[in-house]
């Protein structure tokens, strides 16, 4: 026998030993020995049927118990919905008017602000130029664009949407390049300069760009929109800013290919061009007044652009979300007269005062009392502020499980507070 012969026998007697000693072949024949089965593992045996057992009663108590809630929850009654918005009864969720506020920047520093909303969502909408030079406040120092140097987008969304009354959807911010890029898809744009634009340098001051109409490639129409003179003020940038969106919006509607003249998106600025340049458009300019004189001249809101800005915010935004930093109660604005006209009346002065969360109809028409309910004690306060606001009456209709803080009910006694 080779010594490979024995080193496979040695190998093969310590497979055998590390094996069960029922698996071992018989002498003298090639056949293998029936078997029997080990024993089973007093786990396998005793142990896990009961486990068995007790998953089995713990699902059947688990369902027990999942019933009895749900049927605790209805309390016996079908709950119907209600698809027509006339009805008794119709509740929907409140869908915010869109808006969005962009920042125009240059070299780091605002040079732009403008307020967008989708009012007729499709159908137009509207659009506000503000200042970089206005007080944040409206009445003093800061300015926009400071507020911007200190703070970023985050501080001007404040100001601006304290100014406005509401908040915005989304906050963009356009550097001069990324501007020119948008505009270069609805290139050219013909536009009428009405000064001409004027370049400072060490050898003296020459003419960028010759007053006049002209057709502008989207870099050169950036340069403008960003452009200050000499010694100019603001609100004269401010004036070629609101003419520039205007024939921006033109060129939009003239393009043969909408989308790709504003970018294939839904989200973004894209949607609020499509809406103004196709539909019905409204562009305004802020009218804030210069303020006390200094080296840099601040603009400030007087008593007539305060109610300017206040009747506009609420042509331009009829249902609102808060502004920034504004904390004010969840509200479901219910219909309990059925008269449509009120309802609207309602609504406007309610989403003022609160954040619309869902709106619809009472379970009945006919209801005389206007009510505020809170569902939370800790919400009594809110109900009772809100109240006074609406001269309404304060209902307690306790139920943690609401996805509102108060629900208000229209009735027929309700007059515009």
């Amino acid at each position: 026998m080779s010594p490979g012969d024995n080193q496979a026998r040695d190998e093969g007697e310590i497979q055998l030993d590390d094996l069960d000693e029922h698996s071992v072949t018989s002498s003298g024949s090639g056949r293998k020995r029936r078997v029997p089965a080990p024993k089973a593992n007093p786990f396998w045996r005793f142990v896990f049927p009961l486990v068995l057992v007790g998953f089995a009663l713990a699902s059947f108590q688990l369902w027990r118990t999942g019933t009895r809630a749900v049927l605790n929850s209805t309390d016996g009654t079908v709950v119907e919905v209600v698809s027509d918005p006339d009805a008794p009864g119709y509740q929907a969720f409140a869908v915010p008017t869109p808006t969005i506020l962009t920042l125009h920047i240059d070299d780091g520093e605002l040079v732009g602000v403008t307020v967008l909303a989708r009012t007729l969502l499709d159908s137009g909408g509207q659009l506000v130029l503000v200042s970089a030079d206005l007080a944040a406040d409206g009445a003093g120092d800061p300015t926009l664009a400071e507020v911007y140097a200190v703070e970023g987008a985050g501080g001007v969304e404040r100001s601006v949407g304290a100014l406005f009354g509401f908040g915005f959807l989304e906050t963009l911010e356009f550097d001069t390049i990324s501007f020119g890029r948008l505009l270069e898809l609805a290139e050219p744009i013909a536009f009428n300069l009405l000064d001409d634009l004027i370049s400072t340098d060490a050898d003296g001051s020459e003419v960028w760009l010759e007053r006049g109409g002209t057709l502008l490639e989207g870099e050169v129409a950036a340069e403008v929109y960003r452009w200050r003179n000499p010694g100019e003020v603001d609100a004269n940038r401010n004036e070629r800013q609101a003419d520039l969106w205007e024939s921006w919006l033109a060129s939009i509607a003239l393009a043969d290919d909408l989308v790709a003249a504003t970018l294939p998106f839904d989200s973004g600025l894209s949607p609020y061009l499509r809406a103004l340049a196709t539909g019905q458009s409204d562009i305004q300019l802020l009218p804030a007044a210069p303020g006390d004189a200094g080296s840099e001249p601040t603009y400030v809101l007087d008593e007539n652009a305060t109610a300017w800005l206040a009747e506009t915010a609420d042509r331009m935004v009829p249902l609102p979300i808060p502004a920034p930093g504004v904390d004010v109660a969840t509200v479901r604005l219910l219909d309990g007269v059925g008269d449509r006209s009120i309802a609207d009346e309602a609504r406007a002065v309610v989403a003022r005062l609160s954040e619309l969360i869902v709106v619809g109809n009472a379970a009945e028409f006919g209801l005389p009392t206007t009510t505020v309910s809170y569902h939370d004690e800790a919400d009594a306060p809110l109900a009772e502020a809100l109240a006074a606001q609406l001269n309404a009456e304060v209902a307690a209709e306790l139920r943690l499980d609401e996805p509102v803080d108060l629900t208000v009910t229209i009735g027929a006694d309700w007059e515009i507070p």
